[in-house]
């Protein structure tokens, strides 16, 4: 038997599990960093919109417009003006008079091999009463 006076460091095969445990972790951080770093631009569009006092007034032409510029800045290559089209619904609140602004799309990333990451983002942005002048 011997001493734990004796024993010093780690053995080679809890190194190598280490170290293969560590290497997984990274590789799944730099594959899925993209995906929600573009989700964060995202939402931050979507709250630079919300910001804007004249966003309860804007069609929805006006409302994609405005997250492009905001995608351009932010750098998010995904959408093109026809694309954001397709994903953006602005509409009333059923029962109120208030207009939704909703942007819903699927992030698919490859992981590695034939396995995807898939994400489903949705974000929703309520303003106030549309005034019409």
């Amino acid at each position: 038997m011997i001493s734990k006076r004796r024993q010093r460091g780690i053995t080679l095969s809890g190194l190598i599990t280490g170290c293969i445990v560590l290497g997984a972790a990274a590789l799944l951080a730099m594959k899925l960093w993209p995906v929600y770093n573009e989700k964060m631009k995202v939402d931050q569009a979507m709250e630079h919109l919300g910001s804007n006092p004249d966003a309860a007034r804007m069609s929805k032409g006006e409302v994609v417009q405005a997250l492009m510029r905001q995608f351009d800045v932010s750098d998010v290559d995904r959408f093109d003006t026809p694309g954001l089209s397709k994903v953006v619904t602005v509409g009333k609140k059923k029962g109120t008079n208030d207009k939704v602004v909703m942007i819903e799309y699927e992030i698919r990333a490859p992981l590695f091999g034939n396995l995807d990451v898939i994400m489903n983002y949705r974000n929703v942005k309520e303003f106030g009463p549309v005034k019409t002048d």
